[in-house]
């Protein structure tokens, strides 16, 4: 398969380009609306027969991998679907893996969050029916947990190798119109620095991971 990398630009052309090309941090929330709500333009496309594709697009931790998703993405999908794709990739790689201390305590969580105690958890429950557990050691995130009817899944994989979060987790992000954005209120409510990149193109997607997917095809092949 031949796999498109934009040949990097000059050093001195990025440096000019650093305020102002799309791949801008999120500020004040809004771009991460826009990513978030983006996702009703995914979920129609987001069938058994490109899903496979897009689980690799947003989850692997491998930027060729991604890359080369994106490629064969790209034949049938539209450039502005993936975008959206690219800009939520960068969501789910920003998110903190557990096991990790967050900057408040649990009484404060509790208060700013919305999460109930229970037991030794704290849990929520969102309008489509997930619920959203994490458990807590004073301070130390030890797990976030999403709960459907039949299932259960941890957010982090073990170990944090091959995806940012959960593959099981991956379909219901998509899938879900509230499940994303309760994630990203929780970890701004324990703290955590959440800033993903944010991208306005697939051009400079690929520009900024083009020593990573370079690499990664070495190490792939």
């Amino acid at each position: 398969m031949w796999v498109t990398v934009p040949f990097p630009r000059p050093l001195n052309h990025a440096l000019s380009c650093a305020d102002t090309r799309s791949t801008q941090r999120f500020r004040e929330g809004r771009p991460v609306l826009t990513a978030t709500t983006g996702l009703t333009r995914l979920r129609p496309l987001y069938e058994p027969q490109t899903r496979d594709m897009f689980r690799i697009l947003l989850n692997a931790t491998s930027a060729a991998e991604a890359n080369l998703a994106l490629e064969v993405l790209r034949q049938t999908v539209p450039d502005r679907v993936l975008v959206t794709a690219c800009n939520l990739r960068e969501v789910l790689r920003a998110l903190p893996c557990s096991p990790f201390t967050m900057r408040v305590d649990e009484t404060t969580l509790y208060k700013t969050s919305g999460f109930e105690p229970a037991m030794a958890s704290m849990r929520k429950r969102l309008p489509d029916g997930i619920e959203l557990v994490v458990t807590t050691a004073g301070n130390l995130v030890l797990d976030i947990i999403v709960k459907t009817t039949d299932d259960k899944y941890f957010w982090t994989p073990i170990p944090v190798r091959d995806d940012f979060v959960n593959p099981d987790v991956v379909d219901l992000v998509v899938e879900s119109g509230y499940l994303l954005d309760e994630v990203i209120e929780l970890v701004k409510c324990m703290g955590i620095v959440f800033n993903p990149r944010f991208y306005l193109s697939l051009e400079d997607f690929q520009l900024d991971y083009a020593a990573d997917v370079m690499q990664g095809l070495d190490d792939l092949f």
